[in-house]
C-alpha cells in the first residue's frame, strides 16, 4: 500500500482534465437505402408508430425496413407533415396543396388545392401543414397564416400589418405547440401567441411585441420546448433563442454562430444521458450543453455542409429524427443503464483501444491498459486522465497489481510503474528468465510467489525476494503447456490451486502434490462434458470459488474442484458470435461475456441469452477491455472510449417487442383498404404478400418474426429476421394470420397481430354454381324422362291403337267364319231332319249377328255388354255342339266392373279356345268357366276349362291363333302404362300329374284401359 499511495501521489499533479465534444452515434439513411430524396424537409410520427418524412420530390412512410411511396403523391415539395387525434396525416404538397391521407387505408384527398392559375395570389402555396390539438390544421404562405378546420371545410386569415426589410409582408411561417397546449407561430417577423379564446394573434417577440423589451427586429423559423417550458428557436442572422413562456424575457446566443443561420433546435440527451440541445443550422449540427454553457460543432456535419432542416424527437424508441439536405440521421439517445467515457484526444495519441482495465485499491481510480503508449491513470469522479507512458510502444494484455504496485503485461515485456517518475519501467527479471517478450498474465499468490504467464513459453514461478525461478514441476510436465498450445492466462482458485488457462489444449490446473497440471477434460466428473472451447480467452474466478472462461465456440463455469457445471457453445444456443472474449457473473447468477457482436447475457437456468449491442448503447461491438466491480458496474474498453454499464439498471429495461402490419400487396400492388376489417380476395388475386414491422427502427437482426395462417398450416412458422411473409394460390376459404414478433433476447410480443382474410372461389366452384348446374341437369333428366313418358304413351297409344284395328281386322275376319260354322250347323239340324232345333238355333244366331253387328261399330264396349255378347256366342256353340259342355258365369255384381270399357274381342279368342281345342277333343265331362271381378283398381277375368290342356289340343298344321296374339299385343301395350296389366296361361294338371284344363287370367286396369 505505501507503494500504491507514493505511486498515486507522484501522478496526482500531472492530471488533465478536457471538456470533451460528446461521443454521438449517429445512422445515416439516404435514397442507398430507398428514400425518394435526400432532400428531407419535415418529419413526424403518426399514432400507430410510422414515421412519415416529408421530402423534396414526395411524402413517404417509414417502418424501420422501408420506405412506402403514395402513389397519388409521386411529385411535390413537402414542406409540412402533421397528424390529428384520429391518427390521420396532414401533409403540405406544393403541387396538389393541403391534403389528408387515411392512415387505415393511405388514400389521399386534397381538402385546399393549390391554384397558380387565379390572379389571387393568397390561395397559391398552404405550406408548414401542422395540426394542432383542437384538430385545427395551420398552413403559411408568404403573405399570411391560416387556419383549416376540417369540420367546416373553411379556411380562416390571418393577415400581418408590419413588413421585413425591402418593404414586403413576408409571412412565411411555422407552427410549434407546447405541452400547455398553447400554439405559437414562429415566423419571420417574429413570435406569436395564438389566443384561442379570441381567435387571434399576438405578438411576444418582435417589431409587434406587446412588451417594449420584446420589440427587437428578429427573423425567426422554427421552435421547440425544453422539459422546463422554455422555447428554443432558431434565428435567420441571430443565433440561437430562449424565450421564456413563463414571464416572456428571452436571450440570444449569437457566440459560435456567427457564420450561421439557426434552423430548429431539439432538446435531448448525450450518450451519458446529460441533457443537450441538438441544434440544426444551414452548415451542420451543433451541441449546446445550456447548464454549461458548452457549445460542440460536428465535425461529420459541419465538414461536408449539411444543412439541417427539422427534427422529431421519438420518445418511445428514444430517437432523434433530424431532416436535412443529405438524408435523414437517427440518433438514439435513450441508453438507459450505459454510460460512455470519451478517451481525450490530448492525453494520449488517438486512435487508441483500451485493452485492459483494473481498479487502483482504495482509491476508486482505475488504469486502463492501452494497445499503444502506456497506461491510462482515470479518476472518475472528476473524468481526468493521465497517461503513463511505457519505456516503448507496447500493446498491454494485462494490468495486475502485485505488492501495491501496477504490473503490465504486455506484447513487449513486463512492466512495472516507477514510482520516482510516474512511468512504467522494464521489469528486469523476465528479461532474464525469459526469451520470448509477448507476455499474458501474472499472479502474486498466497505463499508469496509470483507465477508470470508468457505466450510461448509457458508459466514460470518467480521468488520476488531473489528474483530467481522456483522450480516446481519438471520439465516434461511443462511440455504439457507448450506442445502445440499457448498460454492465454493465470488464476489462483478459492483453494489455492493454480489455474492455466492455454489455447488450444484447454483450461488446466496445478496439482502441486504430485508437481502435475490437470487438465480438467481428464477428470471423471467430466467424462463425455465438453467446455465451451479449447482455445480460452479470458478467465475469472466467481464469489463462490467456481471458475469462468470465456473461448473460441462458448463459454463455461466450472466448480472450485475443476467439474464442469454449465456451458454455452454456439453449437446449441444462441450465440450470435463464436468469440467469446472475457466473462463475469452476476449477483443473479447470470454470465455476462463479450463478443465481436456485443455482450452477451445467459441464464443458466433456461438458457436463454440476451444481447446488447451499439443499439442498446455500447460504443461499439467489439469491447476489449473487461472488468466487473463489485459495484454492479461492467466496464468494458473500446477505441478511444469506456463503457460503463449499469447492471441493475439494464436488467429492468427488457421490453416487450411491438408488432404492426406495415402494408398488404396483392399480386403487387398495394391494398388501400382498412386492415383492421376482413381482407377479401378474389379466386385470380392468388399473390399475396404481408409486410410487418415492430416500429422500434432497430436493425434487421434485432428483431424476430413467426406466423401461423390458421385454416392452412395449424402450426407457427419462424422467419426469423425475415419480416415479409406471400402467400400464392391459397385455396378459397377463410383464413386467420396471426403473427407475433421477438427480439434478439427472445422476449415476444404479448399479443400476435391479427389478420381476417377469406379467398373467394370462382363461380364455377360456388355452391350457387354447383346447385344451379345440379337443377339443371335435374330439370334436364326430368325432361328427358317426362320427354320418354310422353314417347313412350304417344308409342304405346299408337300400339293399342294397332292391336286394336288388327283386333278389329281379326273381328271382322272372323264374323264370317262364325257366320259360316253357325249356317253349316242350321244345314245340318235341317238335313238331319230336326227342324225345330234348326229353328230356335236360327234364332239365337240372329240375335248374336245382330249384337255382333252393332259392336263392330264401337272401338270400345261396356264390359257388361261384351259378357252379354259372350254369353250368347258361347251359348250358340254349346246349342251347336248337343249341349256336350256345360257352361257357367260368375260375374261380380259391381257398378265399377259393369261400366269399365274393354276392347270387344278381347276375352272371345280365348272362350273359343277353350271350346273348340279344350273341350271337344275331350271324352267325358266338359265344363267352361268365365268369372269377373274387380281387385285394387284392377278386373280379374279368369277364363277356365276343364278339356285336355294345351300340350295335348289338336292343332291345324300352321294354324296361327290371330285373336290371341292381339289380345297379347294389347296388354303389351297396357303393361307400359301400368305394370300390374297382364294375361297369364296356366296348365291345369289332376292328381296324378296328368293334364285336367287350361286357366287363362287376364290383369286388365280399370283407369287407364
Amino acid at each position: 500500500m505505501r507503494y500504491l499511495l507514493v505511486f498515486l501521489l507522484v501522478f496526482s499533479a500531472c492530471w488533465e482534465t478536457d471538456a470533451q465534444m460528446p461521443t454521438l452515434t449517429i445512422d445515416h439513411l439516404t435514397t442507398k437505402e430507398g428514400l425518394p430524396s435526400n432532400d428531407v424537409w419535415c418529419l413526424t410520427k403518426d399514432k400507430q408508430g410510422f414515421l412519415w418524412i416529408g421530402t423534396g420530390r414526395n411524402i413517404c412512410r417509414y417502418d424501420g425496413y422501408n420506405f412506402l411511396r403514395l402513389d397519388s403523391l409521386k411529385l411535390g415539395y413537402c414542406s409540412g407533415v402533421s397528424t390529428d387525434s384520429k391518427g390521420d396525416i396532414y401533409t403540405s404538397n406544393d403541387t396538389r396543396g393541403l391534403c389528408k391521407i387515411d392512415a387505415k387505408t393511405l388514400t389521399v384527398t386534397t381538402l385546399v388545392k393549390n391554384d397558380y392559375d387565379d390572379a389571387d395570389p393568397s390561395n397559391d402555396l398552404h405550406e408548414q401543414g401542422m395540426v394542432d390539438s383542437f384538430d385545427q390544421v395551420w398552413v403559411c404562405d408568404y403573405t399570411s397564416v391560416q387556419r383549416y378546420d376540417p369540420a367546416t371545410g373553411k379556411l380562416r386569415r390571418y393577415t400581418f400589418s408590419h413588413t421585413v426589410s425591402g418593404g414586403d409582408v413576408y409571412q412565411y411561417a411555422s407552427f410549434f405547440e407546447d405541452a400547455g397546449h398553447t400554439l405559437w407561430i414562429v415566423s419571420e417577423l417574429g413570435l406569436y401567441r395564438y389566443d384561442r379564446r379570441h381567435d387571434k394573434l399576438i405578438c411576444v417577440l418582435g417589431k409587434e411585441a406587446s412588451l417594449p423589451r420584446n420589440r427587437v427586429p428578429i427573423r425567426l423559423c422554427k421552435a421547440s420546448a425544453d422539459a422546463a417550458g422554455n422555447l428554443w428557436i432558431g434565428g435567420y442572422e441571430y443565433g440561437l433563442v430562449r424565450f421564456s413562456t413563463e414571464n416572456q424575457s428571452f436571450s440570444i446566443r449569437k457566440a459560435g454562430f456567427e457564420h450561421n443561420n439557426v434552423v430548429c433546435v431539439q432538446e435531448s440527451q448525450d450518450e451519458n444521458g446529460r441533457k443537450i440541445l441538438f441544434v440544426g443550422t444551414n452548415d451542420g449540427i451543433s451541441v449546446f450543453y445550456p447548464d454549461r454553457n458548452e457549445l460542440y460543432h460536428l465535425p461529420e456535419f459541419y465538414n461536408s455542409g449539411i444543412q439541417v432542416k427539422d427534427m422529431y424527437d421519438d420518445k418511445v424508441n428514444g430517437i432523434l429524427w433530424i431532416a436535412t439536405s443529405g438524408g435523414v440521421y437517427k440518433y438514439r439517445y435513450r441508453n438507459i443503464g450505459i454510460r460512455t467515457v470519451a478517451i481525450p484526444h490530448n492525453v494520449v495519441r488517438l486512435p487508441v483501444q483500451v485493452t485492459s482495465i483494473s481498479p487502483a485499491p482504495a482509491t476508486g481510480n482505475y488504469l486502463l491498459g492501452l494497445s499503444h503508449s502506456g497506461v491510462l491513470s482515470w479518476k472518475p469522479a472528476a473524468n481526468q486522465f493521465q497517461l503513463l507512458p511505457y519505456p516503448t510502444d507496447a500493446f498491454t494484455q494485462q494490468i495486475r497489481w502485485i505488492q501495491g504496485r501496477p504490473f503490465a503485461f504486455t506484447d513487449k515485456g513486463v512492466f512495472v510503474g516507477d514510482k520516482t517518475n510516474g512511468r512504467f519501467s522494464l521489469w528486469e527479471p523476465t528479461a532474464r528468465l525469459f526469451k520470448n517478450t509477448d507476455f499474458r498474465d501474472g499472479l502474486l499468490d498466497r505463499k508469496g510467489r509470483l507465477w508470470i504467464a508468457n505466450l510461448n513459453e509457458g508459466l514460470k514461478v518467480i521468488d520476488p525476494l531473489t528474483n530467481q525461478e522456483i522450480k516446481l514441476w519438471s520439465d516434461k510436465e511443462a511440455g504439457k503447456l507448450l506442445n502445440l498450445t499457448y498460454v492465454k492466462g493465470v488464476l489462483e482458485g478459492i483453494d489455492g490451486r493454480i489455474w492455466v488457462a492455454t489455447c488450444s489444449r484447454g483450461l488446466f490446473f496445478f496439482d502441486e502434490k504430485q508437481s502435475q497440471f490437470i487438465n480438467i477434460d481428464k477428470l471423471p466428473d467430466n467424462k463425455g462434458i465438453r467446455i465451451g472451447g479449447d482455445c480460452i480467452n479470458g478467465m475469472r474466478r466467481t464469489t463462490d470459488g467456481s471458475i469462468l472462461i470465456s473461448s473460441w465456440g462458448g463459454v463455461s463455469k466450472i466448480s472450485a474442484k475443476g467439474k464442469i457445471l454449465t456451458t454455452f457453445e454456439f453449437k446449441t444456443d444462441a450465440l450470435i458470435d463464436t468469440y467469446c472474449s472475457n466473462i463475469a457473473e452476476a449477483p443473479d447468477r447470470n454470465l455476462w461475456f463479450s463478443t465481436n457482436e456485443g455482450i452477451h447475457i445467459a441464464n443458466p437456468k433456461t438458457h436463454a441469452i440476451r444481447y446488447l449491442t451499439t443499439i442498446e448503447g455500447l460504443f461499439s461491438n467489439a469491447p476489449v477491455g473487461f472488468f466487473y466491480s463489485p459495484a454492479n458496474e461492467l466496464f468494458l474498453g473500446h477505441t478511444n472510449a469506456i463503457n460503463i454499464l449499469n447492471i441493475n439498471q439494464l436488467n429492468r429495461q427488457i421490453t416487450t417487442p411491438k408488432i404492426a402490419i406495415s402494408s398488404v400487396e396483392v399480386k403487387g400492388k398495394m391494398l388501400h383498404q382498412d386492415l383492421t376489417e376482413e381482407i377479401v380476395l378474389q379466386p385470380d388475386e392468388n399473390l399475396l404478400t404481408f409486410n410487418f414491422t415492430t416500429l422500434n427502427f432497430e436493425p434487421t437482426s434485432q428483431n424476430l418474426y413467426s406466423y401461423q395462417l390458421e385454416g392452412f398450416e395449424p402450426n407457427w412458422v419462424e422467419m426469423g429476421n425475415q419480416h415479409t411473409v406471400s402467400f400464392t394460390n391459397l385455396p378459397a376459404k377463410s383464413y386467420t394470420l396471426r403473427v407475433r414478433s421477438s427480439n434478439n433476447s427472445g422476449i415476444k410480443s404479448d399479443k400476435p397481430l391479427v389478420i381476417r382474410l377469406m379467398v373467394k372461389p370462382y363461380f364455377t366452384s360456388t355452391w350457387f354454381f354447383r346447385t344451379l348446374i345440379g337443377l339443371s341437369i335435374a330439370a334436364l333428366i326430368v325432361g328427358m324422362m317426362r320427354w320418354r313418358v310422353n314417347t313412350l304413351a304417344e308409342r304405346n297409344q299408337l300400339d293399342l291403337e294397332i292391336a286394336e284395328w288388327r283386333l278389329k281386322a281379326l273381328q271382322s275376319q272372323m264374323n264370317p267364319h262364325f257366320l259360316f260354322n253357325s249356317l253349316n250347323s242350321v244345314q245340318n239340324y235341317l238335313l238331319t231332319n230336326r227342324g225345330v232345333e234348326g229353328a230356335k238355333y236360327l234364332s239365337k244366331f240372329s240375335k248374336l249377328v245382330r249384337r255382333i253387328m252393332e259392336n263392330s261399330n264401337h272401338q270400345y264396349l261396356h264390359f257388361e255388354k261384351i259378357i252379354d255378347t259372350l254369353r250368347m256366342y258361347v251359348e250358340i256353340e254349346s246349342f251347336r255342339f248337343n249341349h256336350e259342355f256345360s257352361y257357367s258365369f260368375d260375374i261380380e255384381e259391381n257398378d265399377v266392373l259393369q261400366d269399365a270399357l274393354l276392347p270387344p274381342m278381347l276375352l272371345q279368342p280365348y272362350v273359343e279356345n277353350a271350346i273348340w281345342h279344350g273341350l271337344m277333343p275331350k271324352e267325358g265331362e266338359k265344363k267352361l268357366k268365365i268369372t269377373a271381378r274387380v281387385h285394387q283398381n284392377h278386373i280379374v277375368c279368369i277364363i277356365e276349362d276343364n278339356g285336355v290342356g294345351r300340350e295335348f289340343a289338336p292343332r291345324t298344321e300352321g294354324h296361327i291363333s290371330r285373336g290371341q296374339e292381339m289380345t297379347k299385343g294389347i296388354f303389351e301395350s297396357l303393361r307400359r302404362k301400368d305394370s300390374e296389366a297382364k294375361i297369364e296361361m296356366i296348365d291345369l294338371f289332376d292328381d296324378n300329374n296328368n293334364p285336367a284344363g287350361t286357366r287363362v287370367q287376364m290383369t286388365i286396369p280399370i283407369e287407364k284401359v
